[in-house]
């Protein structure tokens, strides 16, 4: 596959990643390992086919060519009734991932929960494992809104314990309370 580099759009400990011009004049992502192995996250992003993950491209050997995701992290949010539609947009997303077998594991970082134009993507598969009991939903609730006061914490405990017998009624609870949520912010 051939593309040119347009520019660095980012860097951890463990790749970096580029937008990159394909041979068909589309955008795309480019991320490059410095440390791992690049197979893991490639089979999960192909298994996903875009379900609230970048839709993957091609695989070389330390790299691999995904959909570009643009859009703002969640952290550009906070504050602001948006936050709270993201949030209840990427609990929709972590139900279907849990529902889906792959538990992404860094759902708790802002900058890996990207709101786009139409929807919520997650970034950094590099961790992610397929699961008979992938934690994504419980890790927004226990990350975002435990620390939240707009939430009560017996409640929240109460639709995780829920989620564990049944997830499509907790997903619907708190569905319904983020929306009392996001009619009260300004």
């Amino acid at each position: 596959m051939r593309y040119d580099v347009i520019e660095k759009i980012g860097e951890g400990n463990r790749g970096e990643v580029y937008k990159v011009r394909l041979e068909n004049g589309e955008f795309a992502a480019l991320k490059w390992s410095k440390s791992y192995e690049i197979d893991k996250e490639w089979e999960i992003l192909n298994y996903l086919k875009g379900t609230f993950a970048p839709k993957p491209i091609f695989r070389g050997k330390k790299y691999l060519v995904m959909e570009l995701i643009e859009g703002k992290p969640l952290k550009e949010f906070i504050g602001k009734k948006e936050y709270y539609v993201t949030i209840k947009e990427a609990l929709k997303g972590a139900y279907e991932l849990d529902r889906l077998g792959v538990f992404h594991k860094q759902l708790g970082r802002y900058y890996h929960i990207i709101k786009t134009e139409d929807s919520v993507k997650f970034l950094d598969f590099e961790r992610a494992v397929f699961s008979e009991n992938p934690r994504n939903f419980l890790q927004i609730i226990g990350y975002y809104l435990h620390r939240d006061s707009n939430f009560d914490k017996k409640d929240l405990n109460y639709l995780i314990s829920l989620y564990k017998e049944n997830p499509k009624k907790s997903l619907e609870i708190i569905t319904k309370v983020l929306d009392e949520v996001i009619d009260k912010t300004i």
